[in-house]
């Protein structure tokens, strides 16, 4: 550094010391942010496509079964397997498809079950489920062939395994600032049997709608709905399912599940068909179906277990039978169960090895309520143990 005579510091060496302020000052902020904390990682995208899967053996007996002539059906033991495979993809934000196969008969709607013990043919698969899906803020909307979008908390009205065609949308709406959220639900979808029809709204079909509230509160979570399901046949056609017949149904239900330390839940369900029939229908005033179910514990973990207890009755034309569950009798035929016009009761015993992975036995006593027809001597009966073994990923 050079100065004047007089003692003033020179240009040049104001010009360095400058310098050396800024780089010193630099060097103290860089210094006091690397003593700040990172800030946290932006979380990763949820995965764009995601592959599901399940597989079951069962072991089934049914015995003590009489038919509506007042014979005897013969006991029966199968050993059977369900498998399934299917993904759904994010295109973006907004919209996603996805797509099942299963095994089964392509013309049993109800189950994808296969019986054991065909001189050891394959197994066929089928699509059962094939839908491009849309979702914008509260609401979505999806087309094709697609799990039922209606809350249901047993498969008495409705199999889980029937997967309708159609178009179907919805939303979730919350209640003010509470958890409490309200779902509305509608759908328009065919049922078509052989034969054709040139407008949608001349085709065999159901057009449902439903208003479905969640409520979870600090020790229990209530759930319910109300829906109305209308099934319009098509005269000009032959569809097994609706048989000629249209329905007006109304179903009810509401859950309870209470927080303990085994997590308690009891349910009811009411459904009603209101469709004016005529008098000369046989059975045609046997138009109510109602349900109670109470199940103790949960299947999320290993070592957890579920002892549960459900009481049915279900009359004639309270459901379309051949779209309702199919494992409380063997009513019917290889390909359609007829669920209804009965009553009676299941005791379901489980256990987890693992998340998704555990055993189930079903026991069932069912018996008629109503002959079956006019030409019926006896009410229909019977007995049945389902004992499955079902792992999933």
């Amino acid at each position: 550094m050079r100065r004047a005579g007089n003692g003033v510091v020179t240009a040049p060496a104001l010009g360095v010391a400058s310098l050396a302020f800024v780089l010193g000052f630099a060097g103290l902020v860089v210094a006091a942010e690397g003593d700040q904390p990172s800030p946290p990682p932006a979380p990763s995208p949820p995965p764009r496509l995601a592959i599901y899967g399940d597989v079951r053996l069962r072991a089934e007996s049914d015995w003590d079964s009489r038919q509506s002539d007042g014979m005897e059906r013969a006991d029966r033991d199968r050993l059977r397997v369900r498998a399934r495979i299917g993904f759904n993809y994010a295109y973006d934000e907004h919209i996603s498809f996805g797509a099942r196969l299963r095994t089964g008969n392509p013309q049993d709607q109800q189950s994808p079950h296969q019986t054991l013990g065909d001189e050891f043919e394959t197994k066929g698969v089928n699509f059962d489920r094939a839908f491009v899906k849309g979702t914008w803020g509260h609401g979505w909307v999806w087309g094709g062939k697609n799990v039922s979008p209606f809350w249901a908390q047993n498969e008495l009205f409705w199999d889980e395994d029937v997967t309708p065609e159609g178009v179907a949308a919805g939303g979730v709406f919350k209640l003010g600032e509470s958890a409490v959220r309200l779902k509305p639900t509608a759908g328009y979808f065919i049922i078509e049997g052989s034969g054709s029809s040139n407008s949608f709204g001349d085709k065999s079909h159901m057009a449902a709608a439903q208003v479905a509230l969640e409520a979870p509160l600090s020790r229990v979570d209530l759930s319910g709905a109300v829906g109305y399901y209308a099934f319009s046949d098509n005269p000009a056609t032959t569809d097994i399912a609706l048989a000629d017949m249209d329905y007006a149904i109304w179903v009810a239900g509401a859950r309870a599940v209470f927080k303990t330390a085994r997590p308690l839940s009891i349910g009811v369900d009411y459904m009603r068909n209101v469709e004016d029939y005529a008098p000369t229908l046989f059975n045609e005033d046997q138009d109510t179906g109602y349900v109670f179910q109470i199940n103790l514990g949960q299947l999320k973990q290993r070592k957890d277990w579920l002892v549960g207890y459900y009481y049915a009755h279900i009359e004639k034309f309270a459901v379309v039978a051949r779209l309702a569950q199919d494992d409380w009798l063997r009513w019917g035929s290889a390909s359609d169960t007829r669920s209804s016009n009965f009553e009676g009761h299941e005791l379901r015993l489980a256990y987890a090895f693992g998340p998704s992975w555990n055993v189930m036995l079903r026991l069932y006593d069912v018996e008629g309520i109503e002959l079956e027809s006019p030409t019926a001597v006896a009410l229909e009966d019977g007995r049945r143990a389902r004992l499955d073994f079902n792992i999933a990923f």
